[in-house]
C-alpha cells in the first residue's frame, strides 16, 4: 500500500496508519481525506488484519481539516461543495464501519476533524497533555459532518457545550467525558497502546466484527438469532471448546 499523505506499517495481525503531514501537524487535505478512506476500507476486508492503530506522525494527532481546502471548497460551486462534504463523512464512515477493532493513538492536538477521528474510533488511548476542540464555531462553521458519531460518542450536553464555546481541554477531560478511555503520560502512550492491542488480540476475530455491526444496528437486531448463529459457528464452537478444555482458542496463539 502506497500513499502520499499516509505512512502504513504492518506488522503481523497489527496495522497502523499513520498520518503524514507533520508539517502542517496532520491537517486533513482533499488527498489526505481520500487516502483514509481508501485503507479502511482496504483494510475492512484484509483477512490477515486482526487491529488498526490510528495514529499521527510529528508532533500532532491531528490539527483537523485543511483550512485551505476548507476555504476553496467553500469557493466552488454548490453541488461540488455538497460533493466535498460527502468525502468527508465518507472517510468517518469507513472508519466507523471497519470490521476491525480500530485504537487512536492520540497526542498533540486533536482539533476539529481530528477530534471527530477520535470519535469513530473504538479505543482511543491520548497522552494526558493532548489538546483537543471542537474548533469549528472559532471559525465561522459548525462540526456538522462529525455531529452524529460526537453525540454517539460523548453525548448531546457535551456535545453543545463543547461545539458552541469552542474552548480547548485536555486529556483529562477528555477521559472524563468519554471522548477518550484511557489517559497517560505522552511517554507511556507506546506502551499502553501495545497493551491494548494485545488484549484485543486475545478475542474472537469474528466476534469483535459482529460485535462491532451489533453495536451499530442493536435496534434492529434479533438478539437469540444472532447469539444462536455465533454459538454454532465454526469460531463459537473452538471458544468455547477451548474454554471448556482449559486451552488457548486458536486465533490467541
Amino acid at each position: 500500500m502506497s500513499f502520499k499523505t499516509l505512512q502504513i506499517s504492518l506488522n503481523g495481525r497489527i496495522a497502523t496508519v499513520s498520518m503524514n503531514r507533520p508539517e502542517v501537524r496532520n491537517a486533513m487535505n482533499t488527498t489526505m481525506i481520500q487516502e483514509i478512506t481508501d485503507v479502511f476500507n482496504e483494510l475492512h476486508q484484509d483477512p490477515n488484519i486482526r487491529v488498526i492503530i490510528l495514529s499521527g506522525n510529528g508532533p500532532s494527532f491531528s490539527a483537523g481539516v485543511d483550512l485551505e481546502d476548507m476555504r476553496a471548497m467553500g469557493q466552488m460551486n454548490w453541488n461540488e461543495n455538497v460533493a466535498s462534504g460527502n468525502k468527508l463523512l465518507d472517510m468517518y464512515l469507513a472508519v466507523d464501519n471497519c470490521s476491525k477493532p480500530v485504537i487512536g493513538k492520540v497526542h498533540g492536538h486533536a482539533y476539529g476533524g481530528g477530534f471527530g477521528l477520535c470519535t469513530v474510533c473504538d479505543i482511543v488511548v491520548a497522552a494526558e497533555n493532548t489538546s483537543f476542540c471542537l474548533s469549528e464555531v472559532l471559525i465561522g462553521i459548525i462540526p456538522a459532518v462529525i455531529g452524529p458519531f460526537t453525540v454517539k460518542k460523548i453525548g448531546n450536553s457535551h456535545f453543545r457545550a463543547l461545539g458552541i464555546s469552542g474552548e480547548r481541554f485536555d486529556g483529562k477531560y477528555a477521559s472524563e467525558i468519554g471522548l477518550v478511555h484511557y489517559t497517560v503520560k505522552e511517554s507511556e502512550v507506546d506502551e499502553l497502546t501495545e497493551s491494548v492491542t494485545n488484549q484485543l488480540l486475545k478475542a474472537s476475530p469474528q466476534a469483535v466484527s459482529k460485535f462491532k455491526e451489533y453495536c451499530r444496528n442493536m435496534d434492529n437486531t434479533h438478539s437469540a438469532e444472532l447469539i444462536a448463529d455465533l454459538r454454532s459457528s465454526k469460531e463459537g464452537q473452538e471458544g468455547l471448546t477451548a474454554f471448556l478444555e482449559k486451552r488457548l482458542p486458536h486465533w490467541a496463539k
